[in-house]
């Protein structure tokens, strides 16, 4: 009988992501936005954190630009402004979050 229990949690993933690519249908620049969710998230403070490290092309200066734009901007940081935009473009392609670890 568990053998239930993992294909009930992937249907509710999966319903949870057309949820997610429902938001950002027929609007191609919507995921240019964060999520209302992400953004309150984002937004709280001493939220537990993981480094993202992922190889990226040099010539693109992504570092560099992101900081500048950061200082010019005043964002609040750099590495909000990351999870902001991976998150919105995760969601607009059917990858949402568990809602559940949203809610911590």
């Amino acid at each position: 009988m568990n053998r239930k229990a993992p294909v009930a949690q992937r249907a509710r993933q999966l319903a949870l992501a057309l949820e997610s690519m429902d938001e950002y249908n027929g609007d191609d620049t919507a995921w240019l936005s964060p999520h209302e969710e992400t953004q309150r998230l984002l937004e709280t403070r001493r939220v537990e954190r993981e480094q993202l490290n992922y190889s990226v092309p040099e010539a693109l200066q992504l570092k560099q630009r992101l900081n500048a734009y950061d200082i010019e901007n005043r964002t609040p940081g750099v590495g909000n402004l990351v999870a902001g935009i991976l998150d919105s473009w995760l969601r607009a392609h059917g990858y949402p979050p568990d809602p559940e670890r949203l809610k911590r």
